[in-house]
């Protein structure tokens, strides 16, 4: 997930997240990672927080969680994740 599957992903996320329930977004096949997958994250949460929703990653590669921990977001991720690959 980087800048340039960013529009894709997003327009992916904005469909599957519905007010009032759950989403558990599974990133095992997700590539690679930028800053940029990780804003997209992050507002992921915040709007499904916005919408009484809750958002969940599972299968997070390490790949990600390499950009979390260079970014100082390692334990956010983690908050926000159900498991890793």
């Amino acid at each position: 997930m980087t800048i340039y599957e960013a529009t894709d992903w997003r327009e992916q996320f904005q469909g599957n997240l519905k007010p009032g329930t759950s989403l558990n977004v599974d990133l095992h096949n997700s590539g690679p990672w930028d800053v940029t997958g990780l804003q997209l994250l992050i507002s992921l949460v915040r709007t499904g927080k916005h919408q009484d929703s809750q958002v969940r990653f599972v299968l997070v590669p390490a790949s990600c969680r390499d950009v979390a921990r260079r970014a100082g977001l390692a334990n956010w991720l983690k908050s926000h994740s159900v498991s890793e690959l």
